[in-house]
This record gives structure tokens, C-alpha cells and sequence, in this order.
């Protein structure tokens, strides 16, 4: 069953356009510093800005295995997806955002359930 969880690992609790450190660092168990420190540290050797969508995909492509791609299957939304996908931890993208969901809950700072999914990464 599909929940949402607001959710937001900024240190400062700041709202602001960091969904892609977010979501990585609650699927990956890591604090938020941590991972921006990993996502910049790979897109300076890119020469590229680390909220690029296309290197977000090159990132998560590299490093997690894609489950699901809209390309290759029928379209799904958040919620349809983690239903599909009940139990494990996913990072997903969507048309300008990335959202954590593990076993069936959304963890973020607003719900994009009916957010129409681009690709899915099982984390674990």
C-alpha cells in the first residue's frame, strides 16, 4: 500500500532545489553532506552540473540497477510503480525531480505520487 513521508535531510532544513542529494542520501543511508560530496566530487570530473538530468541518469545508470524505464514499458505513476514494487528501496525519476521510495513509502518533502515515472534504480 502506497504512504507518503515528508522528509527532508537538508542540514539546515532549508527548501530548496536538492532532491537529487535527498533522495540518495535516504536510499543510501547516508547523511545529506555525504552525498553531495559524492554527487559533486563525480560531476566535476563530468565537467557538468550535478543537478543535470542527464547526468543524474548517467550517475544512477553507473551505479544502480535500473528496474524500470517508461522507454521500454507502458507509462506507471510513483504510486503504481511502488505497488508494482512493494518491498526495496528505490530511486526514482520523474520529469524535473528524483524521489526516494522504500518498501511502498515515499519519503520526501512533497508527495509526487501521481508524478508519472521515468526510470526506477533498486538501491537494495
Amino acid at each position: 500500500m502506497y504512504k507518503f513521508k515528508y522528509y527532508n535531510a537538508n542540514p539546515l532544513g532549508n527548501r530548496i532545489d536538492d532532491c537529487t542529494v535527498r533522495a540518495i542520501a535516504v536510499a543510501t543511508n547516508r547523511s545529506w553532506d555525504s552525498t553531495y560530496d559524492r554527487l559533486s566530487e563525480y560531476a566535476q570530473t563530468q565537467a557538468i552540473m550535478p543537478n543535470d538530468v542527464e547526468y543524474i541518469d548517467e550517475f544512477l545508470n553507473i551505479n544502480y540497477d535500473k528496474v524500470y524505464s517508461s522507454r521500454d514499458s507502458h507509462r506507471v505513476t510513483v504510486k503504481e510503480f511502488l505497488s508494482h514494487y512493494p518491498r526495496g528501496t528505490y530511486l526514482i525519476t520523474m520529469s524535473g525531480h528524483i524521489t526516494c521510495g522504500i518498501d511502498g513509502c515515499v519519503y520526501d518533502t512533497f508527495d509526487p505520487g501521481d508524478r508519472v515515472v521515468w526510470d526506477a534504480y533498486r538501491i537494495k
